[in-house]
């Protein structure tokens, strides 16, 4: 790829972290590709994938309020045709159809990761996957094998590793400030819409820590650098099985891990998707680290923000995730850690294609595939050991 040379792009999904669907706002995707266009960087098509017609129509009415918000003039290929009828892969279509150099964004529900990310790979695209990479470990590293078969990139969008608080979290334990870590708690949680609308029809197939939890697994790992050695999970059932919606409204996981000092801690996560809609963010989370010289205490839903109004009650809005801020002339820009993560992405394929960077490098900077492996077997581990009523589950991958 010369400098002249303007990178296309395929997102396949245009669900809730694509462009909003079932929120109130625009999503995470579309709001990073408006802001890589609003600052004026290499740019050519972009393809949009998705199951059915009404998913599309839904996303080009997103984007033209995008567009309008932030004076920007993003176009979309759309796969199917607002006319055509259902199409589970018409994201092969687009890859047919897409010129290179490409890369592709992978926005689907979870057990769909192996066959669609995997699909990409072949084509020759640079992929970011959703996390987690996959559900177990079998898949995820036949997702590795195809990557370093076709020499591409791959990559999982796991944004809190982009986030400050985080990566304050990684420097104080880097410097060894809190001594020995003895145990980590984590609280993460979310509203009950998310399972009960947004992801009804794929729900069953997840679980809340396999959805969410597994974002502080990633954290814990890319902050300590340790190996997770053994797991068990208890999950709780009541409100969404009373409402015919087969999964956990609540899983709790105990991680035993091992630094790379050779001693031990335990990671304890707590995660539900039950939350009140009256609840005031999307996402209630939060991580306390116990060492053996000091503690760390991050609330990360409470950012320092709160509004009240007569429209939506309370508010705690995250203005370091994915928000809007004056970007002249009327216009607006988006920021924060969830759109520095796709563009990171989309910077590193940009620098791959012109010889500036290689994948061996980004290894050891980036969450790629083979990095991220701790995390699905973790998942995997938490499955297992809630079909096992709680035993513990050594963690092998």
């Amino acid at each position: 790829m010369n400098g002249n040379e303007k990178l296309n792009i395929l997102v396949v999904g245009a669900g809730m972290y694509v462009c909003g669907r079932g929120t109130s706002g625009y999503g995470t995707v579309l709001p990073a590709l408006c802001e890589w266009r609003r600052r004026g960087l290499p740019l050519g098509e972009v393809f949009l994938a998705a199951t059915r017609p009404e998913s599309i129509s839904y996303a080009r009415q997103r984007l033209d309020s995008l567009n309008e918000l932030m004076g920007t003039d993003l176009a979309l290929r759309t796969f199917p045709d607002d006319e055509e009828g259902r199409d589970p892969e018409s994201y092969m279509l687009a890859l047919r159809e897409i010129s290179r150099p490409a890369c592709a964004i992978v926005v689907v529900p979870d057990h769909l990761h192996c066959k669609v990310a995997g699909d990409c790979l072949k084509a020759g695209a640079h992929t970011l996957v959703v996390k987690p990479l996959a559900p177990t470990v079998k898949e995820a590293r036949e997702l590795i094998s195809l990557q370093e078969k076709h020499g591409v990139y791959g990559a999982v969008e796991f944004h809190k590793r982009f986030d400050r608080a985080n990566l304050k979290l990684k420097e104080v334990l880097g410097q060894e400030k809190l001594g020995d870590p003895l145990y980590f708690i984590v609280e993460f949680s979310q509203r009950k819409s998310v399972p009960s609308k947004v992801f009804e029809s794929w729900v069953k197939e997840s679980n809340i820590f396999q959805y969410l939890g597994v974002h502080y697994v990633d954290i814990i790992y890319f902050a300590t650098g340790a190996v997770p050695r053994r797991v068990m999970a208890l999950g709780q059932t009541g409100w969404l099985r009373d409402h015919g919606i087969d999964t956990y409204d609540a899983v709790h996981g105990t991680i035993e891990w091992e630094g790379p000092n050779g001693k031990t801690f335990l990671s304890h996560i707590f995660t539900n998707w039950i939350d009140p809609e009256s609840t005031s963010a999307m996402s209630d989370q939060r991580i306390k680290v116990i060492g053996t010289k000091g503690r760390y205490e991050s609330d990360q839903k409470r950012r320092g923000i709160e509004m009240v109004t007569d429209e939506t009650g309370v508010e705690e809005p995250n203005p370091d995730f994915c928000s809007t801020y004056p970007g002249g002339s009327g216009t607006v820009s988006y920021q924060g850690y969830g759109i520095e993560s796709l563009l990171t992405f989309i910077r590193d394929v940009i620098e791959l294609n012109q010889n500036r960077i290689t994948i061996e490098q980004l290894e050891s900077v980036r969450p790629t595939f083979r990095d991220t492996l701790a995390s699905t077997a973790v998942v995997e581990s938490v499955n297992k050991s809630l079909a096992q009523s709680g035993a513990w589950v050594e963690v092998v991958y």
